[in-house]
């Protein structure tokens, strides 16, 4: 056995304002509480700049590239302050006084991207090319694999070609982007108000500390995106506002004064204090926070990423943390610990039951694994440090997916059926195992569900369906009579958890230039490692995507000649995969490190499933 060891939406259109620069005068009056300040005339103080002119002369085509190229900067033109001056330049006026840039959404085009001249009609550009994703007006990135196509009209002013109708998206090539826009994390709170939970924008960043802290304060004083909305909270509301525009003072401590927020508790002021902090600490580390003039805690003047670390999304609850040892499961197929070779102690280390896959709690030591039932199809077993010579059975499926265990080890994920009619059931690992399935209607007409992983902070899900990479969140099923799902298992117990019902909402496709996607798991709060190939023949790789899609990194497939069927990653450990029925491990960096065999002296280990304790 695996034993232990030491009414939101509030200023939309002022956010969008603020997030590209547009100079706005006035306040926000906070009914209740103290006045609030218009936060955008900090956060709007950027270096002005004179903007090139468009060269002289140019044609219709040149003029719309040019456009497109000085949209990647959103400065203010220091003689009339208004937010992408360079790119305002290649539009009539009229154009200039309607284009507003900063309430679009961001279309990302890859670099090759086309300006197509019609012969037939003067003065009308087609920008055409390939989208591999974009942002929203919330400016959380989507991904998505598509073609865009937009005929722009142009005219002449003062005889040269200047864009009458600029696009209703900010265009902005693949290899432009990053040069306007930066990906910063905002954090909410999960439903039990005590892990933040990451929500990764991507804003225009201003040049001082302050300027940066009041866009991010901005958007958190908004709220969640869109995608997270019903499976977070927050400790602001509609009422909520910053009193004050945030300062530095002289020791670099950065002054942040909020109005219109719940002070009632202790809970409420940790839980607000970590939202603060853990967004703003990659901008300031030390953070003095304030509601209506009085510290919000007058024995935390400064706080510090230690002063709320409890809320860490990627930290383990409690103190009894089980060590971080890889396990496999053998030809014979008993799960076994990689360093020391040895089966785990109990049933499930025996190869009777054969074991197909695994995973443990590292919170609780907990074991959940997917064993061939000898009435036929798969079986999931539980077994617990306490009472290592049992493995309990407590689902039955014809295939069952590898097992994902929640933050708090309490329950054990798995798809059942995933060919045929996937099911998606969360089983209770404590006392006598009872489940109930999660209503998942997103996944209908996605194809055969292969995969499921949870996040460590317990909000996101990423699943593999028809061979593409899925990321939802968990969200409150509706009530008893609002076609809640049902407790239907196929199985064995018929036993409710107990548990708050869920739903897997919000599935979005990560990456679809990834194909024929493999196994996939968290590495923390922000990213996954996935196997996935690229082409229709080619191998499966391992690669690094983000939460949002956003950010894809290869991983080095030196050494790797067959298709990764399992792989096992955790934080400061070698990474593990397998292929070909043998475990292999990376050493060296992500980037050109080389796959071999786990056991020094061996040139190869026989084995499948590695896990790591989460």
């Amino acid at each position: 056995m695996i034993g232990p060891s030491p009414d939101r939406r509030r200023r939309l259109a002022v956010l969008l304002l603020l997030l590209c620069g547009v100079l706005v005068a006035g306040c926000t009056a906070i009914p209740g509480s103290s006045a609030a300040v218009d936060v955008t005339r900090i956060a709007d103080q950027v270096d002005p700049v004179v903007p090139d002119a468009p060269t002289p002369g140019a044609q219709p085509d040149q003029v719309v590239r040019g456009f497109i190229a000085a949209s990647a900067r959103p400065d203010a033109d220091g003689g009339t302050g208004s937010s992408f001056a360079a790119a305002r330049q290649y539009l009539t006026p009229e154009a200039q006084a309607a284009w507003q840039p900063s309430t679009q959404p961001v279309v990302i085009l890859d670099d090759n991207y086309r300006t197509e001249v019609d012969q037939a009609a003067s003065g009308v550009v087609t920008v055409a090319g390939n989208s591999p994703g974009g942002l929203d007006a919330q400016r959380s990135f989507h991904s998505a694999s598509s073609a865009y196509a937009r005929a722009l009209h142009l005219v002449k002013v003062d005889d040269q070609w200047r864009i009458s109708d600029p696009p209703p998206d900010l265009l902005l090539t693949s290899a432009d982007f990053p040069t306007a826009y930066r990906q910063r994390v905002l954090y909410f709170l999960d439903q039990s108000g005590s892990v933040v939970v990451p929500d990764i924008r991507h804003i225009v960043i201003g040049q001082t500390t302050a300027n940066r802290a009041s866009r991010l304060l901005a958007m958190l004083l908004d709220g969640p995106a869109d995608a997270i909305n019903n499976a977070v909270t927050s400790s602001f509301t509609a009422r909520s506002g910053l009193r004050s525009n945030p300062s530095v003072d002289p020791d670099g401590v950065l002054q942040v004064d909020f109005t219109g927020v719940d002070t009632s508790t202790t809970e409420a002021r940790r839980a607000l204090a970590a939202q603060v902090v853990w967004t703003l600490s990659p901008t300031t580390p030390r953070i003095s926070i304030s509601v209506d003039g009085i510290p919000l805690d007058p024995a935390q003047p400064v706080y510090t990423i230690n002063s709320v670390s409890s809320f860490d999304p990627d930290r383990l609850p409690g103190t009894g943390q089980v060590a971080s040892d890889p396990f496999y499961v053998s030809p014979a197929g008993a799960i076994t610990g990689l360093l020391d070779g040895k089966a785990v102690a109990g049933p499930l280390g025996t190869g009777s039951p054969t074991v197909i896959s695994a995973a443990a709690s590292a919170t609780t030591g907990v074991t959940a694994a997917v064993a061939i039932d000898p009435a036929g199809g798969e079986q999931l077993l539980l077994s617990s440090p306490d009472q290592v010579g049992r493995a309990d059975p407590a689902l039955k499926a014809d295939t069952l997916t590898q097992p994902s265990l929640t933050r708090a080890g309490d329950e054990a994920w798995v798809v059942q059926n995933g060919a045929s009619k996937p099911e998606v059931y969360r089983v209770s690992t404590s006392g006598t195992p009872s489940r109930e399935r999660v209503r998942a209607d997103e996944l209908t007409g996605k194809g055969s569900v292969t995969a499921l992983a949870l996040s460590p902070d317990g909000v996101r899900i990423a699943i593999v369906a028809g061979g593409q990479l899925y990321v939802g969140v968990l969200t409150p099923a509706p009530a008893e009579g609002a076609t809640a799902p049902t407790t239907t298992p196929a199985a064995g117990r018929n036993e409710s958890s107990g548990q708050t019902p869920l739903e897997i909402s919000g599935l979005t496709p990560l990456r679809t230039s990834l194909q024929d996607v493999g196994p996939v798991t968290f590495v923390n709060s922000l990213e996954l490692v996935v196997a996935a190939a690229t082409t229709a023949d080619g191998f499966r790789s391992l690669w690094n995507v983000s939460i949002d899609g956003y950010d894809a990194r290869k991983i080095s497939d030196n050494g790797i000649f067959g298709n990764i069927d399992g792989l096992a990653a955790a934080a400061s450990e070698p990474m593990l995969i397998t292929f070909g029925g043998r475990v292999w491990q990376l050493e060296g960096s992500q980037a050109d490190g080389k796959w071999q065999s786990p056991v020094s002296g061996q040139p190869f280990l026989n084995g499948s499933s590695p896990f790591y304790p989460s």
